[in-house]
């Protein structure tokens, strides 16, 4: 079966469903699309100034930070930032640090394995 335009996806900003977070921080996420038995999802999350530690991701994440600034520290210590217009790929079994340096929006794809 053939797809037409109206097939297509727009991504960006409160698009989707939408999710408030509690992860101790102000944010809230967008779903906009996710694959059959959610082999992936694409969406939109966007979050105020704080941080919280979170254990080993389940899946691969390619990241696009849209503004702001975040930094990534590993439970070794180790660590980096993005601000935006920077992208990353966090892999599957990170686990560590998040924290929002200065509000920020991301679009982001979710990659189960």
């Amino acid at each position: 079966m053939s797809k037409t335009v109206h097939d297509i996806k727009v991504l960006g900003p409160n698009l989707g469903d939408f999710t408030k977070l509690n992860y101790g921080m102000e944010e809230g996420d967008w779903c906009i699309a996710q694959g059959t038995n959610k082999s992936y999802v694409v969406g939109w999350w966007e979050g105020k100034v704080g941080m919280l530690d979170f254990p080993e991701t389940s899946a691969d994440e390619a990241v696009w930070l849209v503004e702001g600034k975040i930094a990534l520290t590993d439970t070794e210590g180790g660590r980096i930032e993005f601000s935006a217009g920077q992208g990353y790929l966090l892999p599957r079994g990170f686990a560590g640090r998040w924290e929002t340096i200065s509000d920020a929006k991301k679009l982001y794809v979710l990659l189960m394995p």
